[in-house]
C-alpha cells in the first residue's frame, strides 16, 4: 500500500486548483508504491499513440494552498524551487510527443507572488522548451494568487508572460472588510492590463460571518469577477451567500462554482460538452493532467501518479535525474466506469443510464444494485429525477453532489467496512 516516506507527509494537501471532492478518484488512500516511473511512461506513450491524443493540461505547485500544515521544507528558497521544478519539467516534457500542444497552464502555490521576475521568465521559458506551448495555443493560463495581493507590476509581468486569468482568495475573518479595498484595486489593475478572467475563491469557515453580507454583495456587484468559487462550512451562511450570488447575476454551474451567464463553461454544460477532470470543470475532453512540484498528482489515461511531497527527497530524486514519482494507481475497468458516472453527475447534472448500459454492456440497476436503491431514496428527497433513459440531478451544491458521488465510491465503502484491530 502506498505511503509517503516521512511522517510529516500527513501534511500533504492538494492545492485549490485540484478539486478535492472526486476530482481525484480513486483517492490517495488507494495509491500504491508498486507502480513506478516505467508505468507512468508506458501510459504516456500509450496516450501519445492514440489517434486523437488527449488534450494536455499542466499545473505547477510549490506550496500547499489550503488550511493544512505546510509541507516540511516549504521555506526552501525560490531559486532552489525553480531549479527543481525546471528539472522535472525537462524530464517529463521529454516523455510527451512534440506534436501534442499544451492547452492549459496553471501556476499555484506561491509561484506567482513570491518568485522574482527573472525566475518567472525562466519558468515560462522552460515550459515552452519542454512542451509544445505558445500563448495562442493555450486556452487558459491561470496564475493563482491565494490571499496575497500582487503589485501592479507583477500583474503586468504575468500578462506579458501570457497569463490571461488570475485567481484570488477572499477569507471571511476579522479585518476582511479592510482587505476588500486591496482586492478591488488588484482586480482593477488586472482588468486594465487586459487579463480576461478573474476568479475569486470566497471562503467562509465561521458560524457567524465577520463580513456583512451587504458589504460583500456591493463589492461583488461592483467588481463582478467572472467566476466565484464558494467554500462555506455552515449551512445558514451558505444559504445566504448562494442567494446573494444568484441575485446579482451568477449561475451555479454545480459544485458551488458561480459563473457569469455568458461563461463558456456554462455554455458547454448546456450543450452537454462540459467535462470533469482532476482540475475540475473543463471544456477540454478528458485531458491528461501533468502535475509538477512536490506532492503534485498527474492523471494520464487510466493512470494516476503522485510525486514525493517533501522538498528534500523531491529535490534529491531530481538531482539524480529521476522523475520524483513515489506512488500511483492503474484504474480497473470498474474504477473507470465509476469515475465516468461521477463526471456525469458533476459536469452534466445527469447520469445517462442508457448510454452507460450500451457502452459498458451492463444493466445499470443490476450492476449498481446498492447504488440504485440509494438513488431511489435520494429521489424521494427531490435530489434527482429518475427518467426512462437517464437520471436528472436536481441539486447543485458541493455537499449534495459530493454525497451523490460518494455513493459510487465503493473503495471508500470497502475501507470503512474493513475490521479494525480493536474490533477483531
Amino acid at each position: 500500500m502506498f505511503s509517503f516516506s516521512d511522517t510529516e507527509s500527513s501534511a500533504l494537501a492538494l492545492p485549490y486548483v485540484v478539486e478535492k471532492a472526486y476530482g481525484l478518484y480513486p483517492g490517495l488512500a488507494s495509491f500504491s508504491s508498486d507502480y513506478s516511473v516505467a508505468d507512468y511512461r508506458d501510459w504516456i506513450e500509450q496516450s501519445n499513440g492514440d489517434p486523437l491524443p488527449a488534450p494536455l493540461a499542466l499545473y505547477i505547485q510549490d506550496a500547499c494552498e489550503d488550511d493544512s500544515p505546510p509541507v516540511r521544507g516549504a521555506d526552501i528558497s525560490s531559486s532552489r524551487r525553480l531549479h527543481a521544478v525546471e528539472r522535472e519539467l525537462t524530464l517529463l516534457g521529454a516523455f510527451f510527443a512534440t506534436d501534442r500542444p499544451l492547452q492549459q497552464l496553471i501556476c499555484s502555490g506561491s509561484i506567482a507572488t513570491d518568485w522574482t521576475d527573472d525566475q518567472l521568465y525562466r519558468l515560462i521559458a522552460v515550459v515552452q522548451e519542454s512542451f509544445s506551448a505558445d500563448q495562442n495555443g493555450i486556452s487558459n493560463w491561470c496564475a493563482c494568487m491565494g490571499c496575497v495581493m500582487p503589485s501592479q507590476d507583477r500583474l503586468r509581468l504575468l500578462r506579458i508572460l501570457g497569463f490571461n486569468s488570475v485567481r484570488f482568495a477572499c477569507l471571511d475573518h476579522q479585518g476582511a472588510v479592510n482587505e476588500l479595498a486591496e482586492l478591488g484595486m488588484a482586480i482593477g489593475w488586472a482588468r486594465q492590463l487586459g487579463i480576461q478572467q478573474v476568479v475569486l475563491d470566497l471562503r467562509s469557515h465561521q458560524p457567524r460571518p465577520f463580513m456583512p453580507l451587504k458589504t460583500l454583495e456591493s463589492f461583488l456587484a461592483e467588481q463582478y469577477p467572472e467566476r466565484v468559487r464558494l467554500v462555506c462550512a455552515h449551512h445558514n451562511g451558505y444559504q445566504s451567500l448562494t442567494g446573494m450570488l444568484s441575485s446579482i447575476g451568477y449561475e451555479n454551474i454545480g459544485h458551488d462554482w458561480f459563473l457569469h451567464r455568458d461563461d463558456f463553461c456554462l455554455r458547454a454544460k448546456v450543450a452537454g460538452q462540459l467535462c470533469w477532470s482532476l482540475l475540475g470543470f473543463t471544456e477540454l475532453s478528458n485531458p491528461d493532467v501533468i502535475g509538477i512540484g512536490p506532492g503534485a498528482i498527474s492523471s494520464v489515461g487510466e493512470f494516476y501518479a503522485v510525486n514525493e511531497p517533501c522538498w528534500a527527497p523531491y529535490q534529491a530524486l531530481l538531482n539524480q535525474q529521476r522523475i520524483p514519482m513515489v506512488g500511483g494507481i492503474e484504474l480497473e475497468a470498474d474504477d473507470v466506469l465509476r469515475r465516468e458516472i461521477m463526471g456525469m453527475i458533476l459536469a452534466t447534472s445527469c447520469i445517462r443510464v442508457a448510454a452507460v448500459e450500451e457502452k459498458w454492456g451492463i444493466q445499470f440497476e443490476n450492476y449498481f444494485a446498492y447504488e440504485a436503491e440509494c438513488l431511489r431514496d435520494f429521489e424521494q428527497e427531490n435530489w434527482l429525477e429518475w427518467q426512462a433513459d437517464c437520471i436528472r440531478i436536481r441539486v447543485q451544491g458541493c455537499r449534495e453532489l459530493t454525497e451523490l458521488c460518494r455513493l459510487f465510491d465503493h473503495r471508500a465503502r470497502e475501507q470503512l467496512s474493513r475490521p479494525t484491530l480493536s474490533s477483531v
